[in-house]
């Protein structure tokens, strides 16, 4: 299952769940959280997809390929407001003269 994270300083990534431990998930995304070594998880801070992904024959590259246009969605620059602005003035500025 892959999860998306609500809380921490991994808020908004992706993750694959590993395995659960107990009352914890363990989380891998194959760069920062290798399969060996998945990041533990209250099930409380992350919020489920309906994305799926297998786990027989699964490598670190696969999973980042797998996760990489999630990720990427979330770690998009996001247009600033002052940008804004100066669009719209500009469009303005532009309609009246």
């Amino acid at each position: 299952m892959i999860v998306r994270a609500k809380a921490g300083r991994d808020s908004g990534r992706f993750y694959a769940v590993v395995a659960a431990e107990g009352a914890e998930l363990l989380l891998a995304d194959g760069r920062r959280r290798t399969l060996a070594n998945p990041k533990r998880k209250n099930p409380a801070h992350v919020q489920a997809t309906k994305q799926r992904v297998s786990l027989d024959a699964l490598t670190d590259k696969k999973l980042r390929e797998a996760l990489k246009p999630l990720n990427d969605a979330v770690s998009a620059p996001k247009t600033k407001p002052n940008q804004i602005r100066k669009e719209v003035i500009d469009d303005v500025e532009a309609g009246c003269n």
